[in-house]
């Protein structure tokens, strides 16, 4: 685990996910079971070299936007919960290293698809968000194909399948700030027809995250959010 120690960080994201973990820790309104930078991974901690190396070696020339979004440590995670007995508020994500995501976490190394469209599809998809501590079998995914400098954004469910999100990469990991990984945020930024079985369980979760957030949080202005999930429901 690595320090929250600003003297540490080489770019301004990975200050911004310290101060998030910083406010997860210190509510005194949750359990909190995991909330830490991982250990920076040697010959990906720097970024030029890295964007260069997708660029060249996986024919991913990412955009300036994606890059100022990096940061070197092989993850950044957190798992908590509501301290309220009974309470239906969760948290989880693993924000995976840019390089390690988009090279090594394969959606179809654990999900093959059903047919051909699908099977196609999943060997596009790289895992950068996932719930490893809750187990909830929910990811998010950027779909990387040869050239593109703005991949899309997929979260998959497996009750659902892979579902396109209305967010590119910035805008996501901007949101999970905000959401400190709530289980099932990610369904807000997914059309409104996928709001199905996978979605239904994780409603009073994000009801009391717009109920307990701005109170916890009042930096944050969670109007859209809120207007999301009651076009949802």
């Amino acid at each position: 685990m690595t320090d929250d120690n600003e003297a540490e960080f080489h770019y301004p994201f990975e200050e911004r996910c310290a101060a998030v973990l910083r406010q997860i820790r210190e509510t005194g309104e949750f359990d909190v079971y995991r909330a830490q930078l991982g250990e920076t991974l040697y010959a990906m901690d720097v970024a030029e070299s890295v964007f260069e190396d997708l660029a060249e070696t996986d024919g991913l020339p990412l955009s300036p936007r994606i890059q100022e979004y990096f940061f070197r440590y092989g993850a950044i995670e957190a798992a908590w919960r509501s301290q309220r007995p009974d309470s239906s508020l969760v948290g989880e994500f693993k924000l995976n290293h840019i390089m390690s995501a988009l090279v090594n976490k394969r959606l179809n190394k654990i999900w093959k698809g059903e047919d051909d469209e699908e099977r196609a599809l999943y060997s596009e998809l790289r895992i950068f968000d996932d719930t490893p501590q809750t187990g909830s079998g929910r990811m998010s995914l950027l779909r990387a194909t040869p050239g593109t400098t703005d991949p899309e954004v997929w979260f998959f469910d497996m009750r659902q399948g892979a579902m396109p999100m209305d967010l590119d990469y910035p805008a996501y990991v901007e949101t999970l700030l905000v959401t400190k990984g709530v289980i099932g945020w990610q369904y807000l930024y997914c059309a409104p027809e996928f709001s199905g079985e996978g979605f239904f369980p994780l409603v009073a979760g994000l009801r009391e995250m717009l109920d307990d957030f701005p109170r916890l949080f009042p930096e944050h202005d969670y109007t859209d959010l809120r207007a999301r999930l009651e076009e949802r429901l």
